[in-house]
């Protein structure tokens, strides 16, 4: 079984202020209407996995990848991360 794609895999994955978006201009989400992301899943340390990014032509690999333990930053409640 093949690992599925993952944003904090991507070198092409970005933030702009409060937002998440692909640099090759794929929509992650077409809910806000910009094809972006809240920054808020990522403080969250959310998995990011996203349909658009599991067969996508321009995925490229980061090395090294981003580790569980780093990904958010926002303690969920009851205090551990």
């Amino acid at each position: 079984m093949r690992k599925r794609r993952s944003l904090y895999d991507c070198n092409h994955a970005r933030v702009l202020g409060q937002r998440i978006y692909c640099r090759r201009g794929y929509p992650l989400s077409f809910k806000a209407g910009t094809g972006s992301l809240d920054l808020k899943r990522l403080a969250r340390g959310e998995p990011l996995v996203l349909d658009i990014c599991q067969a996508c032509p321009d995925c490229d690999k980061l090395t090294p990848t981003i580790s569980q333990e780093d990904r958010g930053w926002l303690k969920p409640k009851g205090g551990k991360k």
